[in-house]
């Protein structure tokens, strides 16, 4: 990929997800943007993904929204979750895929997994 365009994509990811974290929070642009001592139109650019943020304000989005600055670079979800909802979203589908998967087993299997799950939850409260 030619690296102006590599550029152009990564600063529109980021933009999406500035946008995506601002708007869970229900922050408008203008407390962002007066939060990250920029100007309203500058945080709608790099919204927009029409400027890149600065390595300073990436730091200090990762600090005001308490995420790793990582996530300011996932892609964003096709379904517009923001990677932290993805996140927060994921135990809730294991929990409904294992329910699936259940559906299938015998007593005895059954019997095994329940005897598993106790003994990772009894492991998992020796390491604390």
């Amino acid at each position: 990929m030619d690296r102006r365009l590599e550029k152009d994509r990564l600063d529109e990811i980021i933009g999406k997800n500035i946008r995506l974290e601002r708007e869970l929070r229900r922050l408008s642009r203008d407390e962002l943007a007066e939060m990250m001592d920029l100007t309203s139109s500058h945080m709608g650019l790099i919204e927009r993904g029409e400027r890149g943020a600065t390595a300073v304000t990436l730091s200090k989005l990762s600090r005001a929204f308490d995420i790793p600055i990582d996530h300011l670079f996932a892609s964003p979800k096709a379904n517009g979750m923001s990677v932290r909802e993805a996140d927060e979203a994921a135990p809730q589908a294991s929990k409904k895929k294992i329910q699936s998967l259940m559906t299938c087993l015998d007593e005895s299997e059954l019997e095994f997994i329940v005897h598993s799950i106790k003994g990772l939850i009894a492991m998992n409260g020796t390491r604390d």
